[in-house]
């Protein structure tokens, strides 16, 4: 099967399960031409639906952390009070740091934090206390030092802490008590299963799902959000806008196992 045949038989198996994702289709299209990057556009590169959630969630109230700069470090910054970023590329963080300075934000502090070679590395990157990655271009690489970052700030330091850099159950393992109760954690591509070790530390948090088309990318993703509960709270995780139906649920279930039989 072609590659726009098995596109458009995504679109349409994804849109039976949830018919308003269709509201991204347009967005989508023109996210993919060539001049488009997600540090230009200063987007994050996340679901649309998990872009729109943050919308309505953030104010410039509140204090934020990420793993893992671009885009999402110009869209944060424009809109929160406070926002600590974490890069391990040298040649990236120039990058962002460039577009900051141009567009005059001040509110942000970047970080590079480059791994280290070392001879005694835990090979499993999904072990949150191995603080590896799972590209090989990292292989022999540690980034303990990366993952820890977050450790100097108090407990409960974060209204959201978003993960989209490398070794991201080790991330996860370090932001736990960062998050205030009441606050987020967002971690991207969480259908992988390399992260799920990371996401089984959040057992006890709301989760919600975010999939559906991507910015830039050809491919549906998914993107997670855990709320930090507060003791005996009873509220929804975001509200049902963002919340599958056990319908939804089954049925997005059910296109995951479409695609891994590889009707394409």
């Amino acid at each position: 099967m072609g590659r726009f045949a098995r596109i458009g038989i995504d679109w349409i198996r994804l849109l039976l399960v949830n018919p308003m994702l269709i509201r991204f289709f347009i967005p989508w299209i023109t996210s993919l031409k060539d001049e488009r990057t997600p540090l230009k556009d200063g987007k994050p590169w996340i679901t649309f639906e998990a872009e729109e959630w943050l919308n309505s969630f953030l104010d410039k109230k509140m204090s934020v952390f990420e793993w893992g700069s671009g885009g999402s470090t110009i869209f944060l910054s424009r809109r929160v009070k406070k926002l600590v970023s974490v890069e391990h590329d040298p040649d990236w963080y120039k990058q962002v740091k460039i577009v900051l300075k141009k567009n005059n934000i001040s509110n942000c502090k970047c970080l590079l934090i480059e791994p280290e070679r070392t001879v005694d590395m835990k090979t499993n990157p999904s072990n949150p206390l191995s603080y590896a990655s799972s590209l090989q271009t990292y292989e022999g690489m540690s980034f303990e030092t990366y993952a820890k970052s977050i450790e100097p700030f108090p407990d409960e330091s974060f209204d959201l802490v978003l993960i989209d850099g490398r070794a991201r159950p080790s991330c996860v393992f370090h932001a736990i008590s960062k998050v205030r109760l009441g606050g987020f954690l967002m971690l991207d591509d969480s259908d992988r299963k390399s992260y799920q070790i990371g996401e089984n530390l959040l057992v006890n948090w709301k989760r919600a799902d975010f999939f559906g088309p991507c910015p830039y990318s050809i491919n549906f993703r998914q993107t997670t959000v855990w709320k930090k509960a507060k003791l005996a709270e009873e509220e929804s995780l975001i509200g049902e806008k963002y919340c599958f139906s056990d319908h939804y649920a089954m049925q997005y279930h059910g296109f995951l196992e479409w695609r891994k039989l590889g009707f394409r």
